[in-house]
């Protein structure tokens, strides 16, 4: 039995400001961008604005605080539509968050800021149905708004499959204190909500309150999947065993990843198969000639399978899902 890594919580592979052309976001703004130090500056004072339509979501940045503010300074992050706009905002020099934080889930957002990065104050929240269509950054000083980090993740939930309903998990942080409490439901299924990306083991517990299962020490992030599994399974991907702390992201839309049976006793007719958010076609196959959506194999112990993955852009999908996906694994 094994707490396996399935879905990283990522929404986005890569930092949308960096990897994009400039024209999808920069309007007639000043800026400039450093691939190496993942940083983009906003030299005037306007704005910087993307195409943003994620019904669920968790943006987390980094950014610069600039060094003194007029009365009139600010810099802001803002979401909306044609009829709405609304953000985070920093106007006083000695108030400013490094670190900001928006969410929405259930039709509700909610705002953070914190100096940190780990210890986040909640700013604000308000009710919001309506579709959202953009996302931009906003400025008014002499200094440079600098963007040094930005993320966007599925949920601000971790979420952990395939405990009976009824069974407890118990969440610690890396100082062995318990942070929450949560109960698997019928499906199957419990989420633990995360402040913050963290450092935290979990402790399951059966319907007598006696433990059945205690995981590593993991790196836990936003929208992250995690299924209890009864493969004593390894995966490997460019040389590399995938484990709980690193996941990744495939390079391109045509890949092999290896899987390993690490246990003590073989598998038979283990079916395999995938799972994303998107709509992109995603198909494996044994021999790189026939792919299906699913395939079946055999895999003694001490042994592996390579399989190839290979995914067909929907032409209508337009964000950066197209690595984001889960294995299904299933006697």
């Amino acid at each position: 039995m094994k707490l396996i890594k399935v879905k990283n919580g990522l929404l986005e592979a890569e930092n949308y400001f960096l990897a994009s052309s400039f024209s999808d976001f920069a309007g007639s703004a000043n800026i400039t961008r450093d691939i190496s130090s993942g940083k983009l500056k906003l030299i005037s004072n306007n704005k910087i604005e993307r195409k943003f339509e994620y019904k669920e979501f968790v943006i987390e940045l980094e950014k610069e605080n600039f060094k003194t503010m007029d009365i009139d300074d600010y810099s802001m992050i803002y979401l909306g539509n044609k009829d709405y706009s609304f953000g985070i905002k920093d106007t006083k020099a000695d108030t400013q968050n490094k670190f900001w934080k928006i969410l929405k889930q259930d039709n509700y957002i909610q705002a953070y800021s914190s100096k940190d990065g780990d210890a986040y104050i909640n700013i604000g929240g308000m009710e919001f149905s309506d579709s959202l269509t953009k996302q931009g950054f906003t400025k008014s000083n002499t200094d440079d708004f600098i963007l040094n980090n930005y993320k966007v993740y599925a949920s601000p939930y971790v979420t952990l499959q395939n405990a009976p309903e009824g069974f407890i998990v118990e969440f610690y942080n890396s100082k062995d204190e318990i942070v929450v409490t949560r109960k698997f439901n019928a499906e199957m299924e419990c989420k633990v909500f995360l402040d913050a990306k963290i450092q935290g083991y979990f402790i399951f517990k059966d319907l007598d309150n006696k433990e059945y299962y205690k995981s590593e020490l993991l790196e836990l992030g936003y929208g992250d999947a995690y299924v209890l599994s009864p493969y004593n399974f390894e995966i490997i991907y460019l040389g590399n065993v995938i484990n709980n702390i690193d996941s990744a992201l495939l390079q391109d839309l045509e890949e092999l990843i290896t899987i390993k049976n690490i246990g003590n006793k073989d598998y038979m007719n283990i079916n395999i198969g995938t799972q994303s958010n998107g709509n992109d076609l995603i198909q494996l196959s044994l021999d790189n000639v026939t792919y299906t959506d699913n395939i079946a194999l055999d895999i003694a112990q001490g042994t592996q399978k390579e399989i190839f993955v290979r995914i067909i852009k929907n032409a209508d999908n337009h964000s950066f899902n197209v690595r984001d996906f889960q294995l299904i694994v299933n006697e």
